[in-house]
């Protein structure tokens, strides 16, 4: 307690709110003597007010000074570098994505060596699709008739808009138009899809699909399909298919009763003659055929 009054005694001495006699009459000689010291030293102290204005200007000279950031330039080079890395990514993913197209029009085939170095023989009106990477992935898409010589591999697929075709290494036929899908086998084994219902064929077999049916048979097989060599075979077809056939291979319009869409014709035609093909197509089946001035074709009982 009388710490606190002695510094409350000095304070207000320092502040000459009471004498040196008075403090002397409140504190003891020894503490006065030290209140004296204090003082002296007090008093030989010089405090200065900051000069503030001073102060901010040498502030704001030293922030004028101060070395600004530079923007980063980059060299032409890099820019041209980083554009020519775009385009070459750009360039390659459309050639890894792109699809090669390859058609034929009426009457004509067409023989396609692909990159695994397997074989297709395009008949008339058909087109083939497959990828810039179809020599690891060997999938292909087939609208019309085709005939297969595959190389040995990994598995080879034939997709058709009615079913596919899935191989190892062989030689088949397939013909997909309309709601009409074959497919033949002549060396090796291949096996077809439609609907979920997958068919193993082997050399000499066959299985058709249409209007809802599905048909099998085997028979001595051939080497090749008979239309590589000109000629289009067929085995108790239904005529509107058959007919179909004939348009795609002489570019004509043949007009036909209804009555006789669904008798089926087992027998060829020639692609090198029209009027010969109608004979062989009519004749077998008591149909009757002429023509109009325009080039139509009326098939007639």
């Amino acid at each position: 307690m009388m710490k606190a009054q002695n510094e409350t005694y000095l304070s207000d001495w320092l502040a000459h709110k009471i004498t040196d006699a008075q403090l002397k009459e409140l504190v003891s000689s020894e503490d006065f003597e030290a209140y004296q010291k204090i003082k002296n030293t007090l008093d030989g102290l010089e405090i200065k007010q900051p000069d503030l204005e001073q102060n901010f200007n040498a502030i704001r000279q030293k922030l004028a000074n101060k070395k600004q950031p530079q923007p980063k330039v980059f060299p032409l080079w890099r820019y041209v570098s980083i554009a020519a890395t775009v385009l070459l990514c750009f360039g390659l993913y459309h050639f890894l994505m792109a699809q090669n197209n390859i058609t034929t029009d009426f009457g004509q085939t067409k023989a396609i060596t692909l990159t695994d170095h397997s074989k297709v023989l395009l008949n008339a009106k058909s087109t083939l699709t497959y990828g810039n990477l179809f020599a690891y992935q060997r999938t292909i898409q087939l609208q019309g008739e085709a005939f297969f010589e595959v190389e040995k591999g990994s598995p080879f697929t034939v997709e058709t808009s009615l079913g596919k075709v899935l191989v190892l290494g062989t030689k088949f036929n397939v013909m997909s138009f309309d709601d009409f899908f074959e497919v033949k086998c002549y060396e090796g084994k291949v096996k077809v899809t439609q609907k979920n219902k997958s068919t193993i064929l082997t050399p000499g077999e066959s299985v058709r699909f249409y209007n809802g049916t599905t048909e099998n048979w085997a028979e001595v097989s051939d080497a090749k399909p008979s239309w590589i060599s000109g000629e289009s075979t067929f085995k108790k077809v239904p005529m509107r298919y058959v007919i179909a056939q004939f348009k795609k291979q002489y570019n004509v319009t043949v007009e036909y009763p209804k009555s006789i869409e669904s008798i089926k014709f087992t027998g060829t035609f020639t692609h090198k003659e029209p009027t010969v093909a109608l004979q062989t197509i009519c004749l077998p089946l008591h149909l009757k055929f002429s023509k109009t001035g325009s080039g139509k074709i009326i098939i007639s009982e």
